[in-house]
């Protein structure tokens, strides 16, 4: 790499680094105001998010309910769409896949108004079971590509041996396909893990101001101005962020599910 090269990166580490400082000496401050350098240091805001204040720890009970739960129905869901794509590619399978894709793919803004018309006509709006349901819906394409991408890289030599020796369908799913994709399907989790704990527009309109997430709540201070709490929120989030893609980068096939050519050579 050349120097201009060295240069241009160390510029965009540090136009992504500095916010995220300040975001972080912002937490510190001793009062309720949200200022940069702190005054007063302290981590009392730290202990009011996690362990005193009842509003966000709640919310934070909440928001990793709904993110673990969505994305685990999320994988419930994109597997067998994935799996019947990828052993058949019958017109109901392309069509499933699209279905499954659609909510991710539709302006949240609009998938979050028909969600809201939809639970408030059938009974569950404002009920923390029909967010989970939503989020699962809207992230089921991450674990869907995901999964995909770990089915087209299974030799199908393995698949026809097994056959030859006797094998069941079952079998060969819990034998070969399985223990093969365990790692994109978990990649798959935790995309969509992360993205249910940040997100905010579907679960405005689907909470209707029944409970709260992380992200709900902090939209709900922003009345009282910037709190240092909030930015206790921020780095909770970019703290889960970078630990989720971290594992994803060191136990998953990270350059491919970010769509990298394995047989390219550069």
């Amino acid at each position: 790499m050349s120097w201009i090269g060295r240069i241009y990166m160390a510029w965009c580490a540090l136009f992504m680094t500095l916010p995220i400082l300040v975001i972080c000496g912002a937490a510190l401050n001793g009062g309720r105001t949200m200022l940069f350098p702190p005054k007063d240091p302290t981590l009392a805001r730290f202990a009011e998010f996690f362990i005193t204040e009842e509003q966000w720890v709640r919310s934070l009970q909440n928001s990793m309910l709904i993110a673990v739960l969505s994305a685990g129905i999320a994988v419930l869901i994109a597997w067998p769409i994935a799996y019947e794509l990828w052993r058949r590619d019958t017109r109901l399978s392309r069509l499933l896949s699209g279905v499954a894709t659609l909510p991710f793919v539709l302006p949240p803004i609009v998938f979050g108004v028909g969600l809201g018309f939809f639970w408030g006509f059938g009974g569950g709006l404002g009920q923390i079971w029909s967010g989970i349901v939503s989020h699962a819906i809207l992230h089921a394409a991450l674990p869907l590509v995901t999964v995909s991408i770990g089915l087209q890289s299974i030799d199908r030599a393995h698949i026809d041996a097994a056959s030859t020796m006797g094998a069941t369908e079952g079998q060969i799913w819990r034998t070969i396909v399985l223990p093969q994709t365990f790692a994109y399907t978990m990649s798959g989790f935790f995309f969509a893990m992360v993205l249910s704990f940040n997100e905010f527009i579907v679960m405005f309109f689907v909470s209707s101001s029944s409970y709260s997430t992380v992200t709900l709540q902090i939209f709900n201070s922003l009345r009282n101005g910037f709190t240092p709490t909030m930015a206790v929120g921020a780095i909770t989030f970019i703290t889960a962020s970078i630990l989720v893609f971290g594992l994803v980068s060191r136990f998953g096939d990270l350059p491919r599910l970010m769509g990298a050519d394995p047989a390219r050579k550069t």
